[in-house]
């Protein structure tokens, strides 16, 4: 299968930029049971691990395009909603042998799915959990929200903390890291914007090279959040 990412309303420079990278994009019509201001963003509507692609029950029509790439799917019975917190039912981090999530507000079919596939879950207050992550290893991450980064040092996960308001998201005052990004392969994460644009860029390209992790910016502009670039390559 050739790699394809789950994004939408990127940069036309992003598109072109991940197309030269031999990456497809898979685009999608927004949710029509999200905010019309999030609906397109892909880590509220899927969410990707190991094989495996949970979507939301609205989104199932693109279930036979997931099956034509090889790719198991479930569509998760609870329905999203506009509101805080139906709408980050699969708004989660799988990251080696942890699933972080906030158990309260992620989808039960999913916190079940996981303990049955032998995850650690690692559950944090923060119900955005997913927009507000860079996976970078299993063990590694960088978050710009506080109680993930406590909760996941406490659990002896390298984490690094950058701050807020670096992030564009259209209609809120600010957007989140993990929103502006994506995993890509275990040396390469693409950013939507430039890296080098953010206040904390510094302590964050130290610690991707501290893990031989390339950072790829894929236009010029302000980092936007997108919703996340989710990657199949897993």
């Amino acid at each position: 299968m050739r790699k394809t990412v789950i994004a939408s309303h990127l940069h036309d420079e992003a598109v072109r930029r991940l197309h030269e990278l031999q990456i497809d994009v898979f685009d999608f019509e927004p949710n029509p049971s999200l905010d019309d201001t999030i609906a397109h963003h892909a880590d509220l509507s899927f969410l990707y691990h190991d094989g495996r692609l949970y979507i939301a029950r609205e989104m199932q029509s693109y279930r036979d395009c997931f099956l034509s790439l090889g790719i198991d799917v479930c569509v998760i019975p609870e329905p999203l909603g506009k509101v805080y917190p139906d709408d980050v039912k699969l708004n989660a981090v799988p990251l080696g042998r942890f699933f972080l999530c906030n158990e309260k507000t992620v989808s039960p079919f999913v916190l079940a799915d996981m303990k049955r596939r032998g995850k650690i879950i690692l559950s944090v207050p923060q119900g955005y959990t997913g927009c507000s992550v860079v996976p970078v290893t299993d063990e590694s991450l960088i978050t710009d929200d506080a109680s993930i980064f406590a909760a996941c040092r406490a659990h002896g996960l390298d984490v690094l903390q950058v701050g807020k308001g670096s992030v564009r998201l259209p209609g809120f005052p600010y957007g989140f890291i993990g929103g502006a990004s994506g995993r890509i392969s275990d040396k390469r994460i693409v950013f939507h914007g430039n890296l080098a644009l953010h206040q904390d860029y510094e302590k964050m390209a130290r610690f991707l090279e501290k893990y031989a992790m390339t950072a790829v910016s894929l236009h010029d502009g302000d980092l936007i959040d997108v919703g996340g670039i989710l990657s199949f390559y897993k």
